[in-house]
């Protein structure tokens, strides 16, 4: 029997955001080359893509990815420390206009990093969610529980991993899905505090600027 894979072109499109925001980034506040995030991208969608035309699960995809959305989010977290290192020691040196579309993008680049994670992660991953090999989610989503407004059968699709990126980093907290999992909370700490380093610091320091 063959295996069920699932779709794939919604994480793709998620990663090839990923790429855009690295290209738009403005070069002086990068602390390792354009090529390192384009790399770990292609990493990412290699696999995807293979899995997408064959309709096959690879073993090492996940590995892959994994590796590849650990290393675009340390990518991103260093974009961060060196805006935010600028702020403290060069304030004066700082252009704002490009230093607010840094921000714009370091916590956008949050979103979108921290919704692969929690798409790699919760039940499993794509493929054990849609097979069921895990029992037990990392996230409660309340279509789950509510059959009268979803079918049985209802799993969180990319959509549902953007919207919880989103929300954890507007609202700091969850706000439709709960974490279950201690690695799901650790996940949204760690998000959470990304996103208010960034638009407590870099951002606010930015408008400042700008006045």
């Amino acid at each position: 029997m063959k295996e069920r894979t699932a779709s794939r072109y919604g994480a793709l499109s998620i990663t090839l955001a990923i790429a855009a925001l690295i290209a738009l980034l403005p070069e002086r506040y990068h602390v390792v080359p354009n090529w390192v995030g384009y790399l770990a991208m292609a990493v990412m969608i290699a696999p995807m893509l293979v899995v997408s035309l064959t309709k096959r699960v690879s073993a090492w995809e996940r590995p892959a990815q994994f590796v590849a959305v650990c290393s675009a989010l340390a990518f991103n977290l260093c974009n961060l420390l060196v805006v935010s290192y600028n702020l403290v020691e060069n304030p004066n040196e700082l252009e704002p206009v490009p230093l607010f579309y840094t921000s714009i993008g370091i916590w956008s680049g949050n979103v979108l990093i921290f919704t692969l994670l929690y798409w790699l992660v919760d039940r499993g991953g794509p493929d054990a969610r849609l097979s069921g090999a895990v029992g037990y989610p990392d996230f409660d989503f309340p279509a789950m529980d509510d059959e009268r407004h979803a079918s049985r059968d209802w799993q969180p699709g990319i959509i549902d991993y953007l919207f919880l990126g989103f929300t954890t980093s507007t609202a700091f907290s969850p706000t439709e899905a709960m974490p279950i999992t201690s690695r799901a909370k650790l996940l949204m700490i760690v998000q959470s505090t990304i996103a208010l380093v960034t638009i407590a610091i870099v951002a606010a320091r930015t408008i400042n600027i700008l006045k």
